[in-house]
């Protein structure tokens, strides 16, 4: 477990050089989680490592359902095909870590796992710095879980 997280440290640390270059973007964002049906909202930070290529780590909270909360962590990787001025389509990969906590009655219990995600999205500029996001990802973990989020975000 220390050498995976010590492993995605090193790639973070790797990446975010190599994006220094590139454009970057922050993104808050809201949607819904399928499995646990439940609503969430996050921030996603994006860094160009190429002209089609970034990396795009992300964190969302996940209201309580049924006395689950959760907070989830993700490193996707984006491969941007721009399809006319202004608006992109990208399919995603990456891994994630999911986070969620039990309360009842006093009692807490929290439980993490790993998985991997798989999805796609879109995104449409509005404005100079602007744009606006919807994203689908699938994360397949011990319980598989797909996400559908809403975004706006600002490039810089």
């Amino acid at each position: 477990m220390k050498k995976f997280l010590v492993f995605m440290a090193f790639i973070a640390l790797s990446l975010s050089a190599f994006s220094q270059a590139g454009s970057k973007s922050v993104m808050v964002k809201a949607g819904y989680q399928t499995d646990y049906e439940r609503f969430g909202l996050g921030i996603e930070g994006r860094y160009s490592i190429t002209d089609n290529i970034r990396v795009a780590p992300d964190f969302t909270f996940y209201f309580p359902n049924d006395h689950l909360t959760g907070l989830d962590f993700n490193a996707n990787l984006h491969y941007v095909f721009p399809v006319q001025s202004g608006f992109s389509l990208y399919p995603l990969a990456g891994i994630g870590m999911v986070n969620n906590r039990f309360s009842f009655d006093g009692h807490s219990k929290g439980f993490t796992d790993f998985g991997v995600n798989l999805g796609a999205g879109g995104s449409f500029d509005i404005g100079y710095n602007g744009y606006l996001n919807v994203e689908f990802k699938y994360t397949f973990q011990d319980v598989d879980c797909a996400n559908i989020m809403f975004g706006y975000g600002v490039k810089f």
